[in-house]
């Protein structure tokens, strides 16, 4: 320091002491006006030198008493004003000489305006950025007086000062916002957002309700509902100050956020319309030109992020009005990095959820989008790819590496073909080094999430991740002391970073990968890092036996099951069951730990309560699982009552996305029903035959599944205990439908084996089944020349079991081809033409004499089934009754064969005249029936 600048600080110095000495209370007016006249202009000059003082603030804030003039008053005022300015030091100095309380004072209507003014400005000061200083603020009673000053018919500058008291005073501080708003203060600062007001008092109204607002929804409601928000898009459009459109711009946004500037969130769906609706959109988007200052743009930027937020609508109206390019423009490099990164942020609000935004921005600049693959394909087609991956570099702004891994994630995902153009464009090794302990926490958390994406389930991507390094750096954000976050994010990435790699696999358990995993499984971690890191365990055993064995050794088996407990989310739920599936897959070993470690039960009581279907999907594909081949487990489900929930799984829409869930189910129900009859009678009462049935119908199930239900329905109708409490159910009826030539083999030979069984239960089973129509097309299928010998066979068996009742020609009943036959289709009461076929000789015959034969055979049921009841005569005497059927079923038969086409008619007609009342009965249906075969057999 200079001499000449040592001698001005002491003559400043000693100027200060004078003056405060001319200040002090044993001073008379005249040296105490000068003295503080003196200090003010001091202060103003140099407010941490006065403040130094020890005397120089108490004498000060002594000036403020009532019965002082007003000019002391207001020169003492503004002093203390200038060293509050700026500056935690003084304002607490301040305040603790009792400034707050006389200041509060001097706001009332008695004063000057001077004074009040700036008493307003030392509250101003006092409190900005100082909660305990709002606190002494609202405590002395100054919200009142300060609402007061806003009235119209107060000076500008009064106006000014007390509403730039209220925005330091309010911001940041819930417990003051209300008190605000209570006190009266939304009017009038509504008011002050007129034409005719001034700019900078025009700012400062917007500033105080942008802060009344923030995280604060009650007084978003309030504001809204007071008419702010059509001034405030007047004045986006008023050619005013910048500093005025930039406090519009931010209270337009915070009306619209319940969370904190910072985060960018709006969630204010009715502020968000009002906005729209006021027309904000246009104005704001012409703030993002290149001409707007920086403050204003980002504010711009924050107002149309949060308006778009989930708002469809809004969406397009943003989109609309041109924002697009405007947005994309301001990621260039050109741009201050906090623009660019509220320009992507923007962006991304702009297209989630909106198909039509996303194929919009990809027609125009390659935007980012989110699950739309034709926009996808076309944003990369733009040559969005390089400038994102160039962003992950970018050293500006720590958040901003974040923001573009995060939009490169969503621009790969789902979309295959752009995984190798992120890929070509360099992204896997930037991302990887992203994941590096010097980098954020939140950047780590993107890099990894988009590193999971980009991996997917290529081989080739998979691999590169895996060479550049990220393996042990995914290991290293598993740990206990990252946040939570990154924990899922890593995870994350696991899953699909081994997905089909063994060798991955292998380089990530050879990492120490799984007992950090296992330990994130813990009861105190949050259940979206549980769901992933229990995704990666399940990845990670996927056909490796060495990997269960290393997760069973690192105590992964008990907190997966407890992850099943109905008190924990749907999702955990979920990925718990997958990951204990691959455990239980191939290895008896860890079928018997999972189920000693309590799952059976827990997946017993997760299928029985109201969970998703695909979390139930996943239980009943473990509990599948955990039975197959293992008897004691399936006693253990047997017990725990889980073969009703697992048969209800059949009845709900099932995703293989992870394997054969539907038939890995069925294959265990199969085994279940190869067990015992008490198994058999469980699944009966399930109700399992009407969904197997219905699987056996549908023409998407797959050959495996088809017979593997045919096959359970069979073993529960060939078992005489479950087959004696079976009511016959018209469902069967809709197998007919697969008796067709041209159906699958598999599916003929399921439906013959299971409708054969069905018709050996009982002659009226066999009755009804004829009367449905069985009996055209069986003997179509089994004529046809394409007919495989294997499906010959169960056909066989299956004319055999329905000889009882439609008493066919010996010819068809070997098995003898018919030529010019054509599949028939359709109840027994089709007549059949065959166009061309010769016929032989018939003779006519007595319809009386028919409808005779037809009474006496259901009389000769009948007798039969009650002798079938009451013998005991044993099994002499029931084949000789089964051969006198027999002769007297050839005898029938001989008669058909004798009726002619028009002779049947005849007899249709006749019966019909004689016993009205059997139209469309069993005995006029068997006259048909037995006509049409008579015919059939002739060619």
């Amino acid at each position: 320091m200079s001499a000449e600048e040592d001698l001005d600080n002491h003559l400043r110095d000693t100027e200060i002491l004078r003056n405060i000495l001319r200040i002090s209370p044993t001073s008379d007016l005249a040296d105490k006006s000068i003295g503080v006249r003196e200090l003010r202009a001091l202060a103003t000059e140099d407010s941490n030198k006065v403040a130094s003082y020890a005397n120089a603030i108490p004498n000060l804030v002594a000036l403020l008493s009532p019965d002082m003039p007003h000019n002391v008053q207001f020169d003492a005022v503004w002093a203390l004003a200038s060293l509050a300015l700026h500056s935690l030091d003084n304002q607490d100095k301040v305040a603790s000489a009792g400034a707050i309380p006389p200041l509060a004072a001097l706001l009332s209507a008695n004063n000057s305006a001077g004074v009040q003014e700036h008493a307003a400005a030392a509250l101003a000061n006092l409190g900005r950025d100082y909660p305990l200083n709002q606190g002494r603020v609202a405590a002395a009673g100054a919200i009142p007086s300060l609402v007061a000053l806003l009235s119209a018919n107060t000076p500008e500058d009064v106006q000014y000062q007390a509403a730039h008291a209220l925005a330091s005073n309010v911001r940041e501080n819930s417990e003051i916002q209300g008190k605000v708003a209570s006190a009266g203060a939304l009017p009038p600062l509504v008011a002050l957002l007129s034409a005719r007001t001034l700019p900078r008092l025009q700012a400062q109204a917007a500033a105080v309700l942008a802060f009344l607002v923030e995280n604060n929804p009650d007084n978003q409601g309030k504001v809204a509902s007071a008419g702010a928000i059509p001034p405030f898009v007047a004045l986006l459009s008023d050619s005013t100050q910048a500093r005025v459109q930039s406090r519009a711009v931010t209270a337009l946004v915070q009306s619209q956020v319940t969370s904190a500037l910072a985060n960018l969130v709006a969630n204010n769906p009715d502020n968000q319309g009002r906005v729209a609706s006021a027309g904000a959109i246009p104005p704001l988007v012409a703030l993002l030109s290149a001409n707007t200052p920086v403050d204003v743009k980002k504010m711009a930027l924050l107002a149309l992020a949060n308006i778009v937020a989930n708002n469809n609508c809004n969406q397009g109206k943003v989109e609309s009005a041109g924002a697009i390019p405007a947005l994309f423009a301001l990621l260039s490099a050109n741009n201050p990095a906090s623009v660019q990164e509220e320009a992507a942020f923007a962006l991304a609000n702009m297209v989630l959820n909106n198909p039509w935004n996303q194929r919009k921005v990809a027609a125009a600049l390659a935007l980012l989008v989110d699950s739309n693959p034709a926009n996808q394909g076309k944003a990369a087609s733009a040559g969005a790819i390089p400038p994102l991956v160039a962003l992950l570099s970018a050293s500006t702004s720590a958040g901003l590496p974040g923001v573009a891994a995060n939009a490169l994630r969503k621009l790969v995902e789902n979309y295959p073909d752009n995984e190798g153009k992120v890929a070509s464009a360099g992204a896997i090794p930037v991302l990887v080094a992203l994941l590096s302990a010097s980098t954020p926490a939140d950047v780590q958390k993107e890099a990894a999430a988009a590193l999971g994406v980009l991996a997917g389930n290529d081989a080739g991507k998979i691999g590169k991740v895996a060479s550049a390094g990220a393996i042990p750096l995914l290991v290293a954000l598993l740990s206990s002391s990252t946040p939570a976050g990154v924990q899922q994010s890593a995870a994350y990435a696991f899953s699909f970073v081994v997905g089909c790699n063994p060798t991955n696999r292998g380089k990530v358990a050879a990492a120490s990968a799984i007992p950090s995993l296992v330990a994130l499984l813990s009861a105190s971690t949050p259940a979206d890092v549980q769901k992933e890191a229990a995704a990666a365990l399940g990845h990670l055993v996927a056909n490796d036996s060495r990997n269960q064995d290393k997760e069973v050794s690192a105590g992964a088996i008990p907190p997966l099951v407890a992850l099943l407990s109905t008190s924990s989310p749907a999702a955990v739920q979920g990925k718990a069951a997958f990951a204990l599936s691959n455990l239980a897959v191939g290895s008896s070993r860890n079928q018997g730990k999972i189920a000693d470690a309590g799952a059976i039960p827990a997946l017993v009581e997760l299928m029985s309560a109201s969970a998703p279907d695909w979390v139930q999907e996943r239980a009943g594909l473990l509990l599948a699982n955990l039975v197959f081949n293992n008897r004691d487990n399936q006693v253990k489900m047997a017990s725990a009552g889980g073969i009703p929930p697992l048969v209800a799984l059949l009845s709900i829409s099932l995703n293989d996305d992870l394997g054969d869930t539907l038939g890995q189910v069925v294959e265990s129900l199969k085994q279940i029903a190869a067990c015992n009859t008490h198994y058999r009678k469980l699944l009966a009462d399930a109700g399992a035959i009407s969904p197997l049935v219905g699987l056996m119908t549908d023409s998407c199930t797959r050959a495996s599944v088809f017979l593997s239900a045919s096959s359970i329905v069979t073993a529960l109708l060939s078992d005489p205990r479950v087959r004696d409490m079976f009511t016959y159910a018209a469902s069967f009826l809709s197998l007919l439908a697969m008796l067709r030539v041209n159906s699958p083999e598999h599916a003929l030979v399921g439906t013959a084996s299971v409708l054969s069984h069905l018709a050996s239960i009982s002659l009226s089973i066999q009755r009804e089944l004829a009367v449905a129509g069985i009996i055209p097309p069986l003997l179509a299928v089994r004529a046809a020349s394409s007919t495989p010998p294997q499906v010959q066979q169960k056909l066989d068996k299956l004319h055999a079991s329905l000889r009882d009742v439609c008493s066919c020609q010996p010819c068809v009943s070997k098995g003898k081809r018919m030529s010019g036959q054509t599949s028939i289709e359709g109840s027994s009461t089709s007549m059949v033409d065959h166009a061309g076929a010769t016929s032989s000789a018939v003779h006519p015959v007595d319809p009386d004499k028919l409808m005779q034969e037809l009474l006496e055979e259901e009389e000769r049921e009948k007798a039969l089934k009650e002798t079938k009841v009451k013998s005991n005569k044993g099994k002499k005497q029931r084949q000789k009754e089964k051969k006198r059927e027999k002769e007297r079923s050839e005898e029938e038969q001989l008669a058909v064969d004798q009726v002619s086409e028009g002779v049947v008619k005849d007899a249709e007609k006749h019966l019909m005249q004689q016993q009205p009342a059997w139209k469309g009965g069993a005995v006029a249906q068997r006259v048909l029936s037995l006509g049409g075969l008579a015919l059939l057999d002739s060619t």
